[in-house]
């Protein structure tokens, strides 16, 4: 009995007492502030109710949360920000794809191919394709044709000329004149044809990724980003509008998000968004910088496709990955919020492993009304004050499975 308390009669007065209740040092009792004493052991007994143990409450004792990794947390009231949640796929930018295909019928030549993954700028020269002889379209053979053409033009204009002065003497009849005009207008349209053939060649090798270098086309990257297919192998042939290789942008992307028309007010006014990936614990915070809404609802999808475009700092995002959208709207609501690591799935339906004593758990369906970052808005199964497993709930769930208590002890 702790030096403070007495049992029997008080040694400074003469009436007895059946308990008493003493107060020792704070220290002894580990920081409870008093003890009740009975006067016999019957009295104890008969003031103990035993607890009332729930026959579905789940054992999971200290020694094995002590073992394991193990945390809870308090059920709270929260105020969270009202959220739509909606499918969403990351996509290039409208421009921020390119394929760079064979300008004209040839062979690809050059030291070495990039390869896929590799970043290029724009105008940086992939490789060279070696048109075909027998095409007639290198421009060693246009430029001949043009210089033929254009000796033709100066040697039928003089000849009109000399017969234009002759019939001025009236030595030659007006037919002759005639003839030399006519030869004069046909050379002058080959002249324009073989001009507009090299011209045309010169711009379909600027137009299609590629550059005149003697006799052999330079295939340049129209637009700066990644590699993502290499197409193309060096000393294959190939024909005129064949692909060979195909550039995407990758540090601003398009984030499509397929809204449904009952969530549509709420995601056109959104002021916030962020990405839930599979595989990654926490969603990626993004700020939209344009949001192209069409206003329409696709007849296919029944949703509203809005496009948002975002960046993508250190290759975060994925083209073509796929994932869940939070838009966050202007209002606010106050409901009991729990961590989202004490959310647990099973066939669709959320639940929570929520602690009733020290080692004894119950699991309880909630039903989850909203997210904001790692909070999760519950309205039924939790109430603020309670306590739920965020670390450890799967050790919980497989004691739950357990057949029979685990043997007590203490780990060494």
């Amino acid at each position: 009995m702790h030096p403070r308390c007495w049992r029997g009669r008080h040694p400074r007065g003469p009436e007895p007492f059946a308990s008493k209740t003493c107060r020792p040092p704070r220290a002894a009792i580990d920081g409870r502030s008093s003890i009740t004493i009975f006067a016999d052991e019957q009295a104890a007994n008969a003031s103990a109710t035993p607890p009332v143990v729930d026959p579905a409450a789940i054992a999971y004792l200290k020694e094995q949360q002590w073992s394991n990794e193990f945390a809870t947390a308090l059920v709270q009231e929260g105020d969270l920000r009202t959220s739509v949640r909606a499918p969403a796929a990351v996509r290039p930018l409208p421009g921020g794809e390119a394929i760079v295909a064979a300008p004209a019928a040839g062979r690809l030549t050059g030291e070495l191919l990039p390869s896929i993954g590799t970043r290029v700028r724009s105008g940086q020269v992939l490789a060279r394709l070696e048109p075909r002889l027998s095409a007639g379209v290198d421009r060693a053979t246009l430029d001949a044709d043009v210089a033929e053409a254009r000796a033709q033009v100066e040697g039928a204009r003089a000849d009109q000329a000399r017969a234009e002065r002759l019939l001025a003497d009236r030595a030659v009849p007006a037919r002759r004149v005639e003839e030399a005009r006519r030869v004069t207008v046909v050379t002058e349209a080959r002249l324009r044809a073989a001009e507009a053939r090299l011209a045309q060649r010169d711009e379909t090798l600027r137009s299609g990724g590629g550059a005149a270098s003697g006799n052999a086309f330079a295939l340049q990257a129209p637009i700066e980003g990644r590699l993502a297919e290499v197409m193309g192998t060096l000393g294959a042939s190939y024909d005129e509008g064949a692909p060979l290789f195909r550039i995407v942008r990758t540090d601003r992307l398009e984030l499509e998000v397929q809204v449904s028309a009952a969530d549509a007010p709420v995601a056109r006014e959104a002021i916030g968004l962020a990405l839930e990936i599979p595989g990654i614990a926490q969603p990626l915070v993004l700020t939209p910088h344009h949001v192209h809404d069409p206003g329409v609802i696709d007849a296919k999808t029944r949703a509203l496709p809005l496009q948002m475009e975002i960046d993508n700092p250190g290759d975060r995002l994925l083209v073509n990955q796929l994932g869940t959208a939070v838009l966050y709207g202007r209002g606010r609501r106050q409901l009991p919020v729990v961590p989202s690591a004490a959310v647990l799935m099973e066939a669709g339906r959320p639940y929570v492993f929520v602690q009733i004593a020290g080692e004894r758990f119950v699991r309880r369906h909630v039903e989850i009304d909203m997210r904001d970052g790692d909070l999760v808005g519950v309205t039924r199964g939790v109430s603020p004050g309670e306590r739920v497993v965020t670390r450890g709930a799967y050790d919980v769930q497989l004691a739950s499975a357990a057949k029979g208590l685990p043997a007590e002890g203490h780990v060494h």
